[in-house]
Parts: C-alpha cells; sequence; structure tokens
C-alpha cells in the first residue's frame, strides 16, 4: 500500500510538473504579443529613445479598428520589427487630458456623452477624421505618413519595411 501512495506522490509530482512547464510556455509565448505604448508616455519616450511614432486612432465602438488591431497582433513581420519605432493605439474618446509635445490636449463633447479628444483631430490634420486613421511621425513629431482607413496586410508590411530601409 506504501508503494502505491509513493507511485501517486511521484506521478502527481511529474504532473504538476508538466502542468508548470506548460503554464511557462503559453505565458512566455503570449510576452511576444504587440503592447502598444500609451500616448501619454511618448514625449518622455521620445526624449529617452527617439525613434519613429506610429499612432493608430481608433474608437472603441468601431469594427474596423477592433479588425485591424486584430491583424496588428496577427502580423509576424510588425512583432519582428517593432524596435524600429514606438507603436500606439489611441483611443479618439479618450476623456482623459494628455501632454503632447508640452500642450495639453483635452475631450471635447460634441453632444450627450459623445465627442472627440483634441489630440486626436489634430494628429488626424485637415481632413476628415475617420476610424482608424493611421499616423506615423518622426522622432522630431514631423508627419510622415497619415492614412484614413484601415490598411491590407501587405500595406502595413510596406511601411515596415519602408521605416527598415529609410532607418526614419
Amino acid at each position: 500500500m506504501i508503494n502505491g501512495k509513493l507511485l501517486m506522490v511521484k506521478y502527481l509530482s511529474h504532473i504538476r510538473s508538466l502542468l508548470l512547464i506548460s503554464v511557462l510556455f503559453v505565458t512566455g509565448t503570449s510576452l511576444s504579443q504587440i503592447k502598444p505604448i500609451s500616448i501619454a508616455h511618448v514625449d518622455s519616450l521620445l526624449t529617452n529613445e527617439p525613434k519613429p511614432l506610429l499612432i493608430l486612432l481608433s474608437t472603441e465602438w468601431c469594427q474596423y479598428c477592433q479588425m485591424q488591431k486584430q491583424q496588428i497582433r496577427k502580423n509576424n513581420k510588425f512583432l519582428q520589427k517593432e524596435s524600429l519605432f514606438h507603436y500606439v493605439e489611441f483611443d479618439a474618446e479618450l476623456k482623459t487630458p494628455i501632454q503632447f509635445q508640452g500642450k495639453e490636449y483635452v475631450f471635447k463633447p460634441t453632444g450627450a456623452n459623445v465627442g472627440t479628444h483634441e489630440l486626436a483631430v489634430a494628429l488626424n490634420g485637415p481632413n476628415k477624421l475617420a476610424f482608424p486613421t493611421w499616423v506615423l511621425l518622426d522622432k522630431n513629431y514631423q508627419v510622415l505618413f497619415r492614412h484614413g482607413g484601415v490598411l491590407r496586410p501587405q500595406q502595413i508590411n510596406e511601411l515596415l519595411d519602408t521605416l527598415e530601409k529609410e532607418r526614419l
């Protein structure tokens, strides 16, 4: 009977070890996903680590925005080249004030519980705000690229190739 219990304890110990290894493996692979930075940290980030800034202007309700974010998370090339730039997903309806380039931008209501953040409007430029909108800024905050609408995976890859080639 004691031998049976010892075998069972060893068996359970091996099972626990396998489960632990499995959890560590799954956690390790999930850590290699794209992690967008907060727009609120951009100024200090660019001061300490100057490189281009790729911003996705989006909203929570925009299905195309959510689809674009999923495409980015599945894009291996995006993950491989993310060291070339800082990536930001900015909610254009964020209600929190943001300091950006030494200026404070705030949410501007346009009706009952709706509105747009001033920073989204500023980043969007003179065009009508559309979601999603892509904005690429160089390390000096100069607009290099702006695109209103979804970028197809091939277009994203071309943008990444250009970033790598030009080392902006």
